[in-house]
């Protein structure tokens, strides 16, 4: 197993995702981190990223049709929802039971789940507001 190092680089993008209360893309982290610290590279930022996702001290959210990730201080098992048009993810506390479905699935083809992520699509209230204002309105009841 290759080495982890803790270098100043990396603690300071695991400062910088602790410092975010929602979701925050690589592209967000590189301009918290960069404006105090000028010499970090963009590169730097995204490799520690992903070597604090696979350590699982940070986590990663990527929404279905999203072309970049969202990383995540909390690391507990818990739900999000993305708003589809301004690309913003919250956390969603609802409880559910994965267990019967993981089982129904599994007795069902054989399909062994090893992990899973429930991520609900929608439009933030923010986005349905501007929409409002502007007349147009995205979703019909």
């Amino acid at each position: 197993m290759k080495d982890r190092r803790n270098t100043l680089q990396k603690e300071l993008t695991f400062e910088a995702v602790q410092g975010f209360s929602g979701h925050p893309s690589a592209d967000d982290i590189y301009r918290m981190i960069s404006a105090e610290h000028s010499t970090i590279s963009k590169a730097t930022v995204y490799r520690n990223l992903f070597s604090l996702c696979e350590e699982g001290r940070i986590g990663k959210v990527i929404p279905v049709g999203c072309s970049e990730a969202h990383y995540d201080h909390r690391i507990d098992r818990h739900c999000h929802a993305h708003c589809i048009k301004c690309g913003r993810v919250v956390d969603v506390d609802v409880s559910y039971d994965m267990s019967s479905a993981r089982d129904a699935h599994a007795m069902e083809d054989g399909f062994t789940i090893l992990s899973h992520e429930l991520i609900f699509e929608g439009i933030c209230r923010n986005c349905r507001d501007k929409e409002m204002k502007n007349g147009t309105e995205g979703i019909k009841d």
